[in-house]
């Protein structure tokens, strides 16, 4: 019975395969024998579309530029448009041939005038964004799918998203994340009035990993909560396995162990109520068995073996096999199985380092360095524990610049909605006044326009005032925590690193000189980063002191410029937080000299009268146009310099040009 069973459906599975052939060749043999040309138009997309059906992707993308040539020659743009929007994923993606799928569209897009159809308009600009997307030209890209935007209609909500969508994807590559996340809501907002909740909420997840990457945190994690809830509330259970491995990670930053836990469980838990994320679910317990490696050796046993009999079944390029590997080497090493975890490390090290991927690489280093010193490899342990260190500086350093740049965007572009905000209001208010005025011309209409102009330099004069005052306060809270941040990073790395640092050095053999010295070094320049970070001379000689000190290091360390000074005795003059922020216009000065300056020389001078404390900073280097330069949004430096000496009620004088070295001059009323 079951033999029979089986002998019917090979043949009805023949016949349909036959059918197939049959009608392939049908239409073939119309396109090589027929005249006319509109038959053979449509006898070639038919092809096209037994091809798509099939994934025979080769000719489903031969037939279409055949398709499109012909369409072209008969004057049918729409649908030549069309065929060549629909085989540009087949083309561009499932072949890997971008330049050959942007040729097509390039092509097409000298007839785009010939069509009022804003789909076909705005999908060719959509398809030529994505092709530069794919070759990281993220500009092109940017431009292509804003040209999108306008193109669509409404009826097109959909595409108009998605393209919407794609921008915020390209203006996060470059780094612009404020212009990504208003992407990404007002894309997000879209899906939702379609109804979409896949990619409303994917959309959000999206600006949530913005906060992330950049450092904020806190806001990832109440943001998520937020995503996480709303998901419960509507019952859709689509990418919460996701949801929670993500907040696990964003805890992890936060060193919750308890909360760790806790979503790890949740993910575990709605990764089994959804049987197709396999992968998601191998990324899950090797987190649970690296979670549970530190506190209960058997759990943690359970949870690898579970990720093991998955990932037998998966590619070893996978990043779940991946993180199944870490988790592997980690648990060896808690068994005391050392050279086997080492030997997985070390492997998975040279793959990250090819991919790049820096989270990755930091772990695996700061792993190896432990292993290391437990096996008594002090030299290296070193080496793989100062690899983590300056990945570890690195990433934090990205971080804070990307942070620090998101607000400087979020701040510039408020400023100025808030400016185009005002003179709209203003129109709006003229507007009014002047059809006012022309009612009651005859009754005063010169006494109204006084009165009006007065209110309305009075409105200036306050909002002028206001937003100063708010530029003033926002800079000087922006440099006081940055000071703050410094001097506990330079804390951290005097009071633990160093401590480290002198204990790996304590338990080196006396006989071992090289380690020894090697060690000797890394803490010199261990305290040499932590002075830098916050000059600690300030509190224990004070100001002068910390002034000469600061001299006699940068003309030690940089031998190409010859750097020297006369300094008064300011001690007790200034507050602490003056002392710092003179302190600090000093070092970036010289930092600048130093880095682009190319001076020979430089000569600090530092005099103090009855009433104030003049600093003179002069070099004999190349110069600079210091307007041109204050007004390049990426010149921080010169802006930093300028808000801490009016942090200080001092008057800040600039004299320089090309080729002719600079003057910095700073006048600081000390009654």
């Amino acid at each position: 019975m079951k033999i029979k069973h089986i002998v019917t459906v090979i043949a009805l599975l023949w016949s349909v395969f036959s059918f197939g052939q049959a009608k392939t060749v049908y239409f073939q043999k119309i396109i090589d024998t027929t005249s006319n040309k509109t038959l053979k138009l449509s006898s070639i997309d038919s092809l096209i579309q037994i091809y798509k059906k099939d994934h025979n992707d080769l000719l489903h993308a031969e037939y279409a530029e055949k398709y499109i040539t012909l369409a072209l020659k008969l004057e049918k743009y729409e649908s030549a448009i069309e065929a060549g929007i629909h085989v540009f994923y087949t083309i561009n993606t499932r072949l890997g041939q971008r330049e050959r799928a942007l040729t097509i569209i390039r092509k097409l897009e000298k007839f785009i005038d010939k069509t009022n159809d804003s789909y076909l308009k705005g999908g060719l600009y959509l398809k030529k964004g994505g092709g530069y997307f794919n070759g990281k030209d993220f500009e092109k890209a940017i431009d292509y799918y804003s040209l999108a935007i306008n193109l669509y209609s409404d009826k097109d909500s959909i595409h108009k998203a998605d393209a919407i969508f794609f921008r915020g994807q390209a203006h996060f590559e470059i780094g612009d994340f404020l212009k990504s996340v208003n992407d990404y809501k007002l894309a997000s907002k879209y899906y939702e009035t379609l109804g979409d909740k896949e990619y409303t909420f994917y959309t959000l997840a999206s600006i949530i990993s913005i906060y992330g990457a950049n450092g904020f945190t806190e806001k990832a994690i109440i943001e998520r909560e937020k995503l996480i809830q709303k998901k419960l509330d509507l019952n859709f259970l689509h990418g919460l396995s996701v949801d929670y491995y993500n907040h696990y990670a964003s805890y992890k930053k936060t060193n919750n162990k308890e909360k760790q836990k806790e979503n790890l469980l949740k993910a575990l838990e709605y990764s089994l109520k959804n049987k197709n994320v396999q992968k998601n679910r191998v990324s899950i317990y090797a987190a649970l068995s690296k979670f549970y490696s530190s506190i209960d050796l058997n759990k943690s046993k359970q949870y690898l073996d579970d990720a093991e009999q998955l990932v037998l079944q998966e590619d070893k390029n996978t990043i779940s096999y991946k993180r199944y590997q870490l988790a592997k080497a980690y648990y060896l090493s808690k068994t005391g199985q050392k050279n086997k975890a080492i030997s997985i490390y070390t492997a998975s090290l040279r793959d990250q380092e090819k991919f790049k991927n820096s989270s990755s690489i930091l772990d695996i280093n700061r792993s190896l360095s432990e292993i290391y010193l437990e096996k008594g490899d002090h030299k290296k342990a070193l080496e793989h524990h100062t690899t983590y260190t300056n990945i570890k500086d690195s990433i934090f350093n990205r971080t804070k610049t990307n942070a620090l740049a998101y607000y400087q965007t979020l701040y510039e572009t408020e400023k100025k909605e808030a400016e185009i905000q005002k003179q709209k209001n203003d129109i709006d208010f003229l507007a009014a006044q002047n059809e006012n005025k022309r009612r009651l011309i005859i009754f005063g209409g010169i006494g109204l326009f006084l009165t009006f102009l007065i209110i309305l330099l009075y409105r200036n004069r306050k909002h002028l005032q206001k937003k100063n005052q708010l530029q003033t306060h926002f800079s000087q809270n922006l440099l006081m925590s940055q000071d703050l941040e410094r001097k506990r990073i330079s804390k951290d790395l005097h009071d633990s690193l160093g401590q480290s640092l002198l204990i790996v050095k304590n338990k080196i053999p006396q006989e071992n000189n090289d380690a020894k010295e090697l060690l000797n070094n890394a803490i010199e320049e261990m305290r040499s980063i932590s002075r830098v970070l916050y000059p600690l001379q300030l509190k224990e000689l004070g100001i002068t002191s910390a002034i000469h000190n600061l001299l006699e290091q940068l003309d030690e360390n940089y031998p190409d410029t010859y750097i020297f000074g006369d300094v008064d005795n300011i001690d007790g003059i200034l507050s602490n937080e003056q002392e710092l922020n003179l302190f600090r216009v000093i070092q970036e000065c010289l930092s600048n000299i130093i880095k682009h300056a190319k001076a020979k020389s430089a000569k600090l001078q530092v005099e103090k009268d009855e009433n104030q404390i003049v600093m003179t900073l002069q070099d004999n280097g190349v110069g600079f146009d210091f307007l041109t330069k204050f007004k390049n949004l990426k010149s921080l430096g010169l802006k930093t310099i300028k808000e801490r000496v009016r942090y200080l009620n001092g008057v800040l004088k600039v004299e320089s040009s090309p080729g002719s070295g600079s003057v910095f001059k700073i006048i600081i009323q000390t009654t």
